[in-house]
């Protein structure tokens, strides 16, 4: 069963960008975030922090997975596709006024544009 193709093709677009925003995460890190943590005195908390910031990747990996799963399948099958949804965007809500407060506005497009997406093409 799957949606009509506006859906999928809504879905599909956001598990693309929710995978090619894995580079993009990954670049900044060792554009941005990597430098700036070398300036710091080395300590428990630098290393976690770098290493944390390369974890953030794998819910952009879940999140491609999951708009696959309901492209394929005509949206959400069960409690645990809402339940990862509703946390995955509330996160991504967080995430990015966090980045608003810091002054930083690229990743609002991936964190605020690939929930929606996906949003739009369960709701169609």
């Amino acid at each position: 069963m799957s949606g009509s193709t506006l859906s999928t093709t809504l879905l599909y677009t956001a598990g693309f960008l929710a995978s090619a925003t894995v580079a993009g995460h990954t670049k900044m890190g060792f554009d941005l975030v990597f430098p700036a943590l070398k300036k710091a005195p080395d300590s428990p908390g630098t290393r976690a922090a770098k290493i944390g910031w390369m974890e953030c990747n794998q819910g952009f990996v879940f999140m491609t997975l999951f708009c696959i799963k309901w492209a394929n399948t005509g949206g959400l099958t069960d409690t645990y596709d809402k339940a990862f949804l509703g946390i995955y965007s509330a996160a991504q809500i967080w995430t990015g006024i966090a980045y608003i407060k810091a002054g930083i506005y690229e990743p609002l497009v991936p964190l605020w544009g690939i929930p929606t997406l996906a949003g739009a093409g369960l709701l169609l």
